[in-house]
């Protein structure tokens, strides 16, 4: 596994610079707190989007952007032992960390050969070949990226005729009888706990926030019909608290 060079800085804007950095200083307590962020759920939500990856061929090829520290990459790979994983994200901190995971999960037989890839960069402009992915995911990612019509371009680009996006994120519905709870989880308590365990509250409190305003679920579909995707459908989990929506490139 190698953590390919890139030219990134330079590329990044003001606000990638920050949430890269950002996601630097809360590594360490990362998964911890993810746990709390997602009500000690995300494993399953990871697990219910890895079952809908697509296969196209007998070689098949997964891209997870995003990747962060690498627990959607190895849930593709424990379910797809044969298949070649690849994760792309902006903060070398958050990949260090995945590549440690991926060597316990090696060294336990977690996982089997061949061992995943990870690279260095943007989602928008991800440095890897047109049409080498069967299926591409994006897991609690989205909300970070401002341009999601490059993202959304990005992945278009790299899946094979046929192949499938697929994105994992939060949501908060203001309409739900469990909003108030919600909120009050996400913007007090979230911070609070991530402060008390030794992470960076306002890191979480911005992660927390950026919930709030991420869009519907119906908007994310639009997004993707426009992009010239086909096929959309989402599903949602714990009470409508995550949300899962897939669509197809065309043949």
């Amino acid at each position: 596994m190698e953590v390919a060079p890139s030219s990134l800085t330079s590329s990044l804007t003001p606000f990638q610079r920050t949430v890269r950095n950002m996601f630097g200083t809360i590594v360490r307590r990362y998964d911890l707190i993810n746990r709390v962020l997602s009500l000690g759920r995300d494993h399953f939500w990871r697990q219910s989007l890895t079952r809908r990856m697509l296969i196209l061929s007998d070689d098949p090829s997964f891209l997870d952007l995003a990747t962060g520290s690498g627990d959607q990459l190895l849930s593709h790979k424990r379910l797809f032992p044969a298949a070649k994983v690849t994760g792309l994200d902006i903060s070398e901190p958050m990949l260090e960390l995945a590549k440690k995971k991926i060597k316990n999960s090696l060294t336990k037989g977690k996982i089997s050969l061949p061992e995943p890839t990870l690279i260095l960069g943007q989602a928008t402009e991800a440095p890897l070949p047109d049409e080498s992915f069967d299926s591409i995911s994006i897991s609690f990612g989205l909300r970070n990226i401002t341009d999601r019509r490059g993202l959304y371009s990005s992945a278009y680009r790299m899946l094979k005729p046929g192949g499938r996006l697929l994105i994992l994120e939060l949501f908060f519905d203001p309409r739900s009888i469990w909003a108030p709870l919600y909120r009050f989880h996400l913007d007090k308590f979230t911070p609070f706990l991530a402060s008390l365990l030794g992470g960076r509250g306002g890191a979480y409190r911005y992660l927390a926030r950026s919930v709030l305003a991420f869009p519907h679920p119906a908007t994310i579909i639009t997004e993707l019909k426009k992009a010239g995707f086909v096929k959309p459908q989402r599903t949602s989990f714990t009470f409508g608290v995550c949300m899962l929506v897939w669509a197809h490139k065309p043949f």
